[in-house]
């Protein structure tokens, strides 16, 4: 009986020693899988409006992808900000407890339109105190100060695409 009772607690140290991760990767899955059954949706702000279609996920990234017809509206009102108001930070702060993003997990949304291509990434820094949103949204691959998710410039990607 001793035998047992001591092959069951080193079993239970066994398991409670390795335990099991909760990545990034697995949280985004998750939220992914989440959201997918409340597609499509529709978010509106003052008169602006954006559909998401589609629900993705790429490693601990969540893949949204919209249509609008107010890409230009949408993209001014982005741009209007430095930094976040603070209403906005609240809801920002709000929004990243409930979608995991302090635990790892980004999202980026990507909005057709069918004249350019929009990005916004939104991650752990996009609720901070001196943020710029206008470092997370990417209009054609590039953001407002010209450099692309990995930091590269058109120039530097050129470079780089010639080299290879």
């Amino acid at each position: 009986m001793r035998f047992w009772m001591a092959l069951g607690c080193l079993v239970s140290l066994v398991c409670a020693q390795s335990g099991f991760k909760i990545t990034p990767e697995l949280l985004a899955s998750v939220m992914a899988k989440s959201m997918e059954s409340n597609l499509p949706q529709t978010f509106k702000y003052k008169e602006l409006r954006l559909v998401v279609q589609h629900v993705d996920v790429e490693g601990k990234r969540v893949l949204l992808d919209a249509t609008t017809s107010q890409s230009k509206e949408i993209l001014d009102e982005l741009y209007k900000y430095k930094t976040l108001p603070d209403d906005l930070k609240r809801q920002c702060n709000d929004f990243s407890k409930v979608s995991m993003v302090a635990q790892g997990v980004e999202y980026m949304l990507r909005v057709k339109d069918g004249k350019r291509g929009i990005e916004v990434i939104y991650d752990k820094e996009a609720c901070g105190e001196s943020f710029d949103p206008s470092q997370k949204i990417f209009v054609d691959g590039y953001n407002r100060y010209g450099l692309d998710r990995f930091g590269h410039t058109k120039k530097e990607n050129a470079k780089l695409k010639k080299a290879s």
